[in-house]
């Protein structure tokens, strides 16, 4: 994992393997500066908040912002994309891939809401592990 880009809220103690095993394979996505893990979910951006926090800026359809954030259920091993932005072409794909390639197949990955306009359609297709609802 990469230590300089991997951050860790200061409430989180003991976190399940799951956190690492995603947090190593988003910090190898150039794109992505910043990798930050909280209790029950994960953020990744290339921009961190100004409000001392140290937060990644997951603002969707915001111009110059590449980020991701994920809810992370591990009673139900689920994995849940719950934003996605990119201002980079394939940026996207290129996060979805690093999920489904960390994220162990006993687990679930969801998408709950779709307001991409065909993004997760043609993920599915491409990644039948992902579940959209």
């Amino acid at each position: 994992m990469n230590l300089d880009r991997t951050l860790k809220a200061s409430n989180v103690r003991h976190e399940h393997p799951i956190y690492k095993q995603i947090a190593e394979g988003l910090s190898t996505i150039g794109h992505l500066a910043f990798v930050k893990i909280y209790n029950g979910r994960i953020m990744a951006s290339n921009v961190l908040s100004d409000n001392g926090k140290k937060e990644p800026i997951v603002n969707v359809g915001e111009n110059g912002i590449v980020g991701i954030e994920l809810l992370v259920d591990e009673s139900s091993k689920v994995v849940q994309f719950y934003a996605l932005t990119s201002s980079e072409k394939g940026c996207g794909e290129i996060m979805v891939k690093s999920v489904v390639n960390t994220v162990p197949d006993d687990w679930t990955l969801a998408v709950v809401m779709d307001w991409s306009g065909g993004f997760w359609e043609v993920m599915t297709k491409k990644y039948p592990r992902l579940v959209v609802f």
